[in-house]
């Protein structure tokens, strides 16, 4: 089975479109991996667990209907938490922003 870490962005949207493995199982993947490694390298202030799952479910869902969801749709990617994000709070790497409220829209 194809995991994250074996293969580019382009190999992975490549192997969900054909079939090779599902999003839903490579952001799985994705957030198993995030798991067990953000407890040492805190690197991750939120992860959308639910909304990855939910969106690639729609992935699967629209190919599975012979419709095209993207070019790089199911590829796991992170935003760093600078930048708005719809509906989360933006540290901006400071705990102090942490009792703002969400963001109303993403960056443009």
């Amino acid at each position: 089975m194809l995991t994250v870490n074996q293969t580019d962005a382009i190999g992975i949207a490549t192997a969900i479109r054909e079939g090779q493995v599902t999003a839903k199982t490579v952001i799985t993947n994705c957030l198993e991996k995030i798991t067990v490694r953000n407890q040492s390298l805190n690197c991750f202030t939120t992860v959308t667990t639910d909304q990855a799952l939910s969106d690639a479910e729609d992935i699967d869902h629209a190919i599975a209907t012979g419709n095209n969801p993207g070019p790089l749709a199911g590829v796991p990617f992170a935003v760093k938490n600078l930048y708005d994000i719809a509906g989360l709070i933006t540290l901006a790497g400071s705990k102090i922003n942490a009792e703002n409220p969400p963001a109303s829209r993403d960056a443009t």
